[in-house]
């Protein structure tokens, strides 16, 4: 049996299939939740932001153009929902930076090839927290850029579309995100590893 694509998925859902919902949930909630936790400090509001994404996708079938690519929509909602919750707010919040993977998962055995030990799960959360705090002082459009480009593994063609902007500015605002982000870990003392 074929496993159907993420548009024939999306196609169905504008044809009235609310089922496939279900499909794009199970294969894209722990990917979007990824993506919005890295950019709000609480599991509750990122887990908040991913419900609402669905249900935006399940409200706004209609208007995703044959032909696009439904992740990149998806991160669409998804981002202006965040946008819109961090405005709400007043503030931008800190980035969470977890290696990809979620906080229910098993704890690593190996950390950059070496066994882990009591020791090096606490070198590997310090350099974290200092990766977390050089992130926060960067301006949300080059964070944006970096946790897309970095953490979610899109390509610049991706994120210039998903952020309605020319692919140059992506890839400035990448360069000037690296810029930075190298100048605040220097300040926290954490460039190591970081070219």
């Amino acid at each position: 049996m074929d496993i159907p694509a993420d548009e024939e998925l999306l196609a169905s859902i504008q044809k009235g299939d609310t089922g496939s919902l279900g499909l794009l949930v199970q294969r894209w909630e722990r990917p979007l939740f990824r993506f919005v936790y890295r950019m709000l400090p609480r599991r509750e509001e990122a887990q908040d932001i991913c419900q609402e994404t669905f249900l935006r996708i399940l409200s706004k079938a209609k208007l995703f153009h044959p032909g696009g690519k439904f992740s990149t929509w998806m991160y669409q909602i998804a981002l202006n929902l965040t946008r819109d919750h961090m405005r709400k707010k007043g503030r931008w919040a800190a980035v969470v930076v977890d290696g990809g993977k979620d906080r229910e998962e098993r704890a690593p055995t190996v950390v950059e090839g070496r066994p882990v030990t009591p020791d090096s799960l606490l070198v590997e959360s310090d350099r974290r927290a200092v990766v977390r705090r050089a992130l926060t002082r960067l301006q949300p459009e080059q964070r944006e850029v970096l946790v897309l480009k970095e953490f979610q593994g899109l390509k610049f063609r991706e994120i210039a579309e998903l952020l309605g902007c020319p692919e140059s500015t992506v890839k400035s605002r990448m360069y000037y995100g690296l810029k930075s982000l190298k100048t605040a870990l220097a300040r926290e003392g954490g460039t190591d590893g970081l070219q």
